[in-house]
């Protein structure tokens, strides 16, 4: 057995075992929050995608990647390029805009809670640097409320005691237990 295939083993046996907790404990182990956060190496994301859907084969993937096209064909890709040259990032997360990015995925976790499927958030490297972070996902109304928890896959380094999403960004460890 590889290296790889030891870590990946543990995590998402780990992964399991948090999903199996009843929402009290996770809640209190998770300073109120609702949601996991899954931390892996950046270059190993695809076989940690993979392996999880293998595994939990009843859980909502959500694909950031995919629902970023499909919200800007939502909008159309003329209007959207004007939004963006007009107004940069404010079309992902901003009141200006009801219509915008952040709204999209939370559609898309509540549309998993009401399935009463488990959403796993895919490819959050989409979200980088558009104005909002896992933590605003994590601490939105639908997710703290939901008796199902969000798992949010999250490619990371891991600095000291840092967590690194992407290598870049010092990531919250508030409103989620934290699995690497």
């Amino acid at each position: 057995m590889t290296n790889f295939e030891i870590e990946h083993n543990r995590l998402l046996g780990d992964l399991k075992v948090a999903l199996s907790k009843d929402m009290a404990r996770l809640s209190v182990d998770a300073n109120g929050g609702r949601c996991i956060l899954f931390v892996y190496s950046p270059h190993d994301e695809e076989r940690y995608v993979a392996e999880a859907k293998k595994r939990f084969p009843d859980g909502c993937f959500i694909d950031l990647r995919r629902l970023l096209v499909d919200f800007v064909d939502s909008i159309g890709m003329d209007d959207f390029k004007e939004i963006y040259d007009n107004f940069g990032k404010e079309i992902f997360k901003s009141s200006n805009f009801p219509q915008n990015f952040y709204n999209y995925i939370m559609a898309a976790i509540s549309d998993a809670y009401v399935q009463e499927r488990i959403p796993f958030l895919i490819h959050t490297g989409t979200i980088y640097e558009m104005g909002f972070s896992n933590l605003l996902l994590m601490e939105n109304e639908i997710v703290i409320k939901s008796p199902i928890p969000l798992v949010v896959f999250y490619p990371a380094t891991i600095e000291g005691d840092k967590i690194l999403f992407l290598g870049r960004s010092v990531a919250s460890q508030y409103r989620c237990i934290v699995l690497k």
